[in-house]
């Protein structure tokens, strides 16, 4: 129930100036603030673009970022031996003579890496082309 205007109420006449003068302006000093929803949507966009932009300035991770550039916040479903080649670990001999000190070339006499012998390798060219078009593109 409202208290009607000019009956002594203490802040009345106060009340009543203010709307008013508020009733006579051109603009509204009206604020408003993001919700919760929005709020985190921003975080999230802010926090995906410094995620990006620390992939893409990362000195670790050259073969990874060939095959993703862009970073993706889906989970992907890998195995064993799919997670050595898009990490670049594992019975590859470059990877080997890094962690063990185990020296190890490719048939070919290059450096043994995934890259080279998923990409490069001569001896690896037959089955290579075996490998559908896309085969290595996320």
């Amino acid at each position: 129930m409202g208290v009607r205007a000019h009956k002594g109420e203490i802040g009345n006449e106060r009340e009543d100036l203010l709307a008013k003068e508020a009733s006579n302006r051109d603009e509204i000093d009206v604020q408003f603030t993001y919700s919760k929803v929005q709020i985190r949507n921003i975080n999230n966009k802010k926090l995906t673009e410094n995620w990006q932009c620390r992939w893409m300035q990362s000195k670790n991770g050259k073969w990874t970022r060939l095959i993703y550039p862009e970073i993706n916040k889906t989970r992907l479903s890998a195995d064993f031996y799919y997670n050595q080649i898009i990490t670049g670990h594992g019975i590859f001999g470059a990877f080997q003579n890094r962690m063990f000190g185990k020296y190890c070339k490719c048939q070919c006499g290059e450096d043994e890496t995934i890259k080279h012998v998923l990409m490069e390798c001569p001896v690896c060219s037959q089955q290579r082309d075996k490998l559908p078009k896309s085969w290595l593109v996320n």
